[in-house]
């Protein structure tokens, strides 16, 4: 699976065959083999999918996410069982001691800040700085105490996007974050529950309101791949995301990264991460989590 297919008119969407079927409102038909989809992104209200499509695509694993009335990723369809020991692997999770945890969490951590100094660095920051995130990564502890990952983010998105930068301000450039923070989410929710993973029990996140609290976890290291995306594009960011802005943001999904010391697609290397957490806890080896970095050329 490679594809990413993007639906943005009021379209009708099947699956015949094993082929994905998407009509348009003058009838002509465009055919797409399942087998080569990675994510449908319905982008539109209007649209119509069939249930069989629906319950088919899930079970088949395709990362299915619809959008709300103001193009904003609303839902990702998951399939109730997808693993064959759910049971298992949660009792996996509920086995790790908050000492594990806290070196999962301290890997991740750095992982993140790493990404963030490959993405200053292919930003043209300042080269202080550069080096000072590098600096950063290396001071994580066990559970990231010390603050190391919020001394960071700040200096990291002053220094991207400007001293006036507030996150979580209603403006164009956290529009764009938080859109493609969503799509890597969706991503990583998918992977996770491939795996057979309980996406509520965190190893570091533990909001009994948040059903995704893993995938919270595990997406950190990828904000920087938005952040950097946002960074670059930020001349052409106008008050909303337009569609074309939003395909680039799905498509960051196809992204190039390194996964140990291989260049692959981002959401084949997401695949290869979540099966390198399995087999971390099996092996009680916390340096068997492997996580995808920036590429260091670009």
């Amino acid at each position: 699976m490679f594809r990413t297919v993007y639906v943005t008119a009021g379209e009708c969407v099947t699956v015949v065959d094993n082929w994905l079927i998407i009509k348009n409102n003058q009838g002509v038909e465009n055919k797409i083999p399942v087998d080569d989809i990675y994510t449908l992104f319905l982008d539109n209200i209007h649209t119509k999918i069939s249930v069989y499509a629906l319950q088919y695509l899930s079970v088949r694993g395709i990362n299915l996410i619809c959008c709300d009335d103001k193009y904003r990723p609303a839902c990702s369809v998951i399939p109730f069982a997808k693993h064959y020991r759910p049971y298992g692997v949660m009792k996996k999770q509920f086995a790790l001691t908050k000492e594990y945890r806290d070196l999962i969490w301290q890997r991740i951590v750095k992982a993140k800040i790493m990404n963030q100094y490959y993405a200053a660095a292919l930003a043209g920051l300042n080269d202080k700085v550069v080096e000072r995130l590098r600096q950063l990564a290396e001071e994580v502890l066990p559970g990231a105490i010390g603050n190391r990952e919020a001394i960071a983010a700040k200096m990291f998105f002053r220094n991207l996007y400007g001293c006036g930068f507030v996150r979580f301000s209603e403006d164009v450039i956290n529009y764009a974050m938080n859109y493609g923070y969503t799509i890597m989410r969706s991503a990583v929710i998918r992977s996770l529950v491939a795996y057979g993973y309980n996406c509520v029990l965190g190893v570091h996140h533990m909001n009994e309101n948040n059903a995704f609290n893993l995938a919270d976890d595990f997406m950190e290291p990828f904000r920087p791949i938005v952040d950097l995306w946002v960074s670059e594009h930020n001349d052409e960011l106008v008050d909303e995301l337009s569609r074309h802005n939003r395909i680039n943001l799905v498509n960051l999904l196809n992204a190039e990264v390194n996964w140990n010391n291989k260049t692959m697609k981002l959401h084949n290397a997401l695949d290869k991460y979540i099966a390198s957490f399995t087999t971390a806890i099996d092996s009680a080896d916390v340096n068997k989590l492997v996580i995808p970095s920036i590429m260091k050329n670009g």
